[in-house]
């Protein structure tokens, strides 16, 4: 029979694609064929006659199986096909009812041989299956796609398909690295087989998972849905190789791009009258082609191009990108969106353009003016028109309004693999591969070693411009800008930040240890109702947005009025004046917004604001403040705030709270047509909560005004862009809010006790003699973690010694909301800090803020254990050097799960060579429960005394030392005040300073010491030198002013000969006529026993 062309090329296609498997399957037999030999050598003296007859008698197998299987195709019947024109051609001599035997006739021939087949297969050899794959490279044709349904509906045959042949691999992993998808799709579609055994049947490659989204297996949705009875499928165990499939997905570094749809009207034949391809007859086969054209590139040129089938979107898949049609409720009625791969030279310019507006990116966009004659246009907010393909058109110049969005960020399509993937098995974002990454970090490592990113960020980082910064801050600039802009990355990031079950899951998802990123920004329970620029930019030191935050949380504040840095300062054109723009509100949080935009946040998933003061701020305040974000739930507290505010500043919009002071007029209004329910204004509004107050009218009537706003909202608001109906919910509101109050003290300054002015003295030495090293050789600070309550960082004294922070402090009953490091309720850390850093020459604080629960009599703190061990992981992720703990843990209570958890992190840290200390309890005798973590004892544990010596009589006596621990004094903020504070808690931080003090004694006398090798790094050396400083008769109280002070003079006295009263310890120079350096090697030798 003649066959057509379309079917001739369908052959020449899927030979080629055959024969390309083949190539892909030669190094993997080179790989056993190199084995045998190998094993062939290991006994002297044995010929290798016997492995060249097997490898015949295998090869006659294979022949003798594959003639079997030609025979009986050739005799199998041909399919029927409907859609076959009644007429045939006049070489067609063979009529329909002679050229079909019947199937009765063809089973009694060849049933029972195929059978003896299949009843002769063994693992590590060729079966039918492999045969078809391997050799015949079947299905090509109608007959042969319709002879292996027939195969596979025979059972006898099924466990065929879960035999491995000598290369491990099934005859699903040869027909998926040989590209011939119909045997996958004929093998998927049989419902009888045992799908999750034959998929998960582990190859050289992995299981077939693995190899169908290395391949691009088009159908690969289909696949996973079969998958999704085992999560070892697609998570892997301990025999998984490398990869899990997800950071297989991710290693495709090309991104999908959108394809522009065709004319309807265009002339399907060419000039000379042959006709074209018709690509919306096979708008899946032309996809097919692009695709493979990229996947050419890919092999011949650069192995990182990896080819991506799977991830381009057939138009029967596709749904619309809610990107593209924010605010266009007509674009929902347009044909779906289709996809295919970026090619190399688009990805180039793609990349090349997201480097080109860097620079701009920091210049926050403005709302549209008012003061021109133009109908307010939301879409503007979230970028101008669309690019072609996913690029920006040749000579585009961008404006602020729109340049700087990441919203211009394309969403993956429904069908992309590293989407279905993720939302089939959320739990492999956790783990991590051979390499110890999960598939985010695998995708940020994969992004920024390829050639052509280290390229173009190299490119940029060397450009010379005004107020770049260093090459080193624009390198990581834009490495950092890279990862914000692609689209598998933020598809991955956007997921963990919205559906993961905790906070401590999203940072394992996205970070290595110590490099968390903030993913909310939180200033409930500021301690003043003032905010400094100046505090911000201290933040920026030791905070480290996400591109994208969970929430962000401000209460009533004012900003304190000082010009605003930075290009938006230049925003307001010029033809508008600054009377014409005076608000009688308020306008502070625009600049809190401002500084976070310029930190690199351009989505907050949910913003909280309280802004219901005596003067709350203006409606342009408020859309200035968010326009640019991409906001989904809206909580800002102002009353009777009109809707079209939050259509102006946040049209993507999905949730939103409202305050209304029971105006019936002001209800009214948000239930309007032009209201919340108004689609081409909130497209994906799908819940509204209004808080209502009581208000002038009767309980009646207040029902009454309520739901008929109520209504009026779900009349109008219908479905959502996603098919979700607006749900409306009335809250009775008469709940006072919050306010936070400046802590203060009248205590007047006295002159420190002489037990920490010799520390003192003693650190200003140290850090002098560092600075007059000059800048590349000045001795590294110390880094000492704090896990208390947080740290003021309004504390002008600490926020440059503020190195990093993290928060494992939860509010209660909300697992979404957390308390910030940097805004403590309490005072406590940050006196510990102050007292540290009064004491240390230099310091970089870690703090890491614990939860802390009401003691059962109402009075004091206490600590969670599962906090505290949360804390102690990350402070060792952080690599400091000691960790202070002001608090105990005291139970009776043992092999409780979350003290099991904390006694394993303080044995991390312990194995780490961290130097830990901790309070003793101040319970005394009275206490009869264990006290941790000090009695695992491997921290330093230690109790509170006077400046003198004397123990503190509510002090345990089980402790190591004691340190000064009663009315201990605190400076103030304003620094005309002091508060004194006492208890074991004190004396644990003024022990870890003095510990900080001999470690950094130690790295100045040797600049290339580190901290394996540092002395007082060892627990055993430091607990010795604290011993020989408490020369008491008590032995526990370290004497710092004999050794700091008086001992470290009599070494000076010695070398210049000067009277003691006339040397000034913190004074002293780093010269060798000064003696400092002989006086501080004497010190530690003595403190080391030498």
């Amino acid at each position: 029979m003649a066959k057509s062309k379309g079917e001739r090329g369908e052959e020449v296609e899927k030979g080629e694609k055959g024969e390309k498997g083949e190539k892909e399957m030669g190094e993997r037999i080179k790989k056993v064929d190199k084995t045998k030999k190998t094993n062939a050598r290991t006994g002297k003296g044995r010929k290798t006659e016997i492995p060249k007859k097997e490898e015949t008698h295998e090869e006659e197998k294979e022949e003798d199986l594959s003639a079997l299987l030609k025979n009986a195709l050739d005799k199998f019947p041909e399919p029927h096909d409907p859609d076959k024109s009644e007429k045939q051609d006049d070489d067609d001599n063979i009529t329909t009812q002679e050229s079909k035997p019947i199937m009765e006739d063809f089973e009694k021939l060849f049933k029972t041989q195929l059978k003896d087949a299949t009843g002769r297969a063994k693992s590590g050899q060729d079966n039918l299956f492999h045969v078809m794959v391997k050799t015949l490279f079947w299905p090509k044709t109608a007959k042969e796609k319709a002879f292996l349904n027939w195969m596979l509906k025979q059972q006898e045959h099924h466990h065929l398909l879960n035999l491995p042949d000598v290369l491990v691999c099934t005859p699903m992993h040869h027909a998926l690295f040989n590209k011939l998808y119909d045997f996958v799709n004929c093998v998927l579609a049989v419902k009888e087989l045992n799908m999750i055994s034959i998929l998960g049947q582990k190859g050289s490659a992995g299981n077939c998972l693995h190899v169908a989204t290395g391949q691009s297996f088009p159908n690969l949705e289909d696949m996973i849905k079969k998958c999704a009875g085992d999560k070892k499928i697609l998570m892997g165990d301990d025999n998984t190789p490398e990869n899990t499939p997800l950071h297989i997905a991710v290693q495709q570094v090309l991104v999908p791009v959108k394809i522009k749809p065709v004319e309807d009207d265009i002339d399907q034949e060419s000039e000379d009258g042959t006709e074209k391809p018709d690509n919306n007859d096979d708008e899946h086969s032309q996809q097919n082609h692009e695709r493979d054209g990229v996947l050419e590139d890919s092999d011949d040129d650069d192995e990182d191009y990896r080819d991506s089938e799977s991830e381009v979107e057939s138009e029967s898949s596709l749904e619309h990108d809610e990107e593209d049609q924010e605010h266009d409720v007509e674009a929902q009625e347009l044909e779906p969106v289709r996809y295919r791969l970026e090619t190399k030279p688009e990805r180039e310019t793609r990349l090349k353009t997201i480097l080109k507006n860097l620079d701009k990116a920091i210049v926050r966009p403005t709302p549209p003016s008012r003061t021109k004659d133009t109908k307010l246009n939301a879409a503007q907010h979230l970028g101008s028109g669309e690019a072609k393909n996913g690029l920006p058109e040749e000579g585009d110049t961008l404006s602020t309004s729109q340049d700087t969005l990441t919203q211009d960020v394309m969403e993956l399509p429904l069908d992309h693999s590293v989407r279905l993937l993720v939302e089939e098995c959320p739990e492999t974002l956790t783990t991590k591969n051979v390499p110890r990454r999960t598939p985010y970090q695998e995708r940020e490592y994969i992004l920024l070693k390829d050639e052509t990113v280290k390229k173009l960020v190299k490119e940029y980082a060397e450009k010379k411009v005004r107020r770049g910064g260093t090459e080193e801050v624009r390198e990581a600039r834009a490495k950092r800008e890279i990862v914000v802009k692609d689209p598998v990355a933020h598809y991955i990031r956007s997921f963990c930040v919205r559906k993961s079950k905790s906070r401590e899951e999203t940072m394992k998802r996205l970070y290595k240890p110590g490099q968390e990123c903030h993913i909310e920004f939180d200033l409930g329970g500021f301690p003043t109702p003032v905010i400094k620029l100046d505090y911000l930019e201290q933040l920026e030191k030791h905070l480290k947005f996400e591109s994208i935050l969970k929430y962000v949380a401000l209460p009533i504040l004012s900003v304190e009025a000082q010009p605003v840095k930075g290009p938006r300062s230049q925003s307001t054109p010029p033809s508008e004046t600054q009377s014409e723009l005076h608000r009688k509100g308020r306008s502070d949080l625009v600049a809190v917004f401002d500084w976070l935009w310029r930190r690199g946040v351009r989505e907050i998933i949910k913003v909280m604001v309280v802004d219901d003061g005596d003067i709350p701020h203006a409606n342009d305040a408020i859309v200035e403040a968010l326009y640019g974000f991409k906001v989904e739930e809206w909580d800002w507290k102002r009353v009777d705030l009109c809707s079209d505010v939050i259509y102006e500043s946040s049209p993507a919009v999905r949730e939103v709270s409202l305050y209304s002071s029971g105006n019936n007029a002001v209800l009214m209004g948000w239930a309007s047509a032009e209201g919340l329910g108004n689609r081409e204004k909130f497209p994906h509004l799908e819940k509204v909560n209004l808080f209502v107050q009581e208000g002038l009218e009767d309980k009646v009537r207040w029902n009454w005004n309520n739901n008929c706003c109520k209504e009026n909202i779900r009349k109008y608001g219908g479905k959502a862009a996603n098919g979700v109906e607006i749900s409306v919910e009335i809250i009775d509101d008469n709940k006072p809010v919050k306010r936070s109050s400046e802590l203060s003290t009248t205590e007047k300054i006295e002159e420190a006790p002489a037990w920490i002015k010799s520390v003192r003295d003693f650190s200003t030495f140290l850090m002098n003699a560092s600075m007059s090293l000059g800048k590349d050789k000045q001795v590294p600070p110390v880094k000492i973690a704090i896990i208390d309550d947080g740290i003021d960082a309004t504390m002008y004294d600490l926020q440059s010694k503020i190195a990093g922070g993290a928060t494992f402090c939860p509010y209660p009953l909300s697992p979404d909301l957390v308390n910030s490091y940097f805004v403590p309720r309490g005072k406590h850390g940050t006196l510990m800090a102050q007292l540290i850093c009064s004491m240390c020459p230099s310091t970089q604080l870690y703090i890491a803020r614990l939860e802390e629960l009401p003691t059962l009599t109402g009075a004091g703190r206490r600590v969670t254990a599962r906090s505290a061990a949360k804390a102690v992981d990350w402070a060792v992720s952080c690599n400091v050097n000691i960790i202070s703990m002001s608090w105990t843990i005291q139970t009776a209570v043992k092999g409780n799960e979350d003290m099991r958890k904390l006694e394993d992190a303080i044995g991390r840290a312990h194995a780490a060579k961290i130097l830990m200390f901790c309070s003793a309890s101040d319970q005394g005798a009275n206490n009869t429960e264990a006290c941790y973590p000090g009695d695992w004892n491997q921290c330093i544990r230690i109790g509170g005394a006077t400046f003198t010596g004397e123990k503190l009589t509510w002090v345990d006596k089980n402790v190591d030392f004691w340190f000064p621990g009663r009315n201990v004094p605190f400076p103030s903020k304003d620094g005309l005040s002091v508060v004194y504070e006492s208890g074991s808690s004190v004396a644990t931080a003024a022990a870890s300073g003095l510990a900080g003090v001999l470690i950094y004694s130690a790295r100045l006398l040797d600049r290339t010491l580190d901290d394996k090798n540092n002395p007082f790094q060892d627990k055993k050396t430091l607990v010795d030198a604290f011993g020989i400083m408490a020369n008491g008769s008590d032995g526990k109280f370290p004497r710092t002013d004999d050794a700091l002070n008086k001992f470290f003079k009599i070494k000076i006295q010695g070398v210049t000969k000067k009277s003691s009263k006339n040397i000034d310890i913190d004074a002293l120079s780093w010269t060798k006529e000064s003696g400092s350096a002989e006086a501080l090697q004497a010190l530690l030798n003595y403190l080391q026993r030498l």
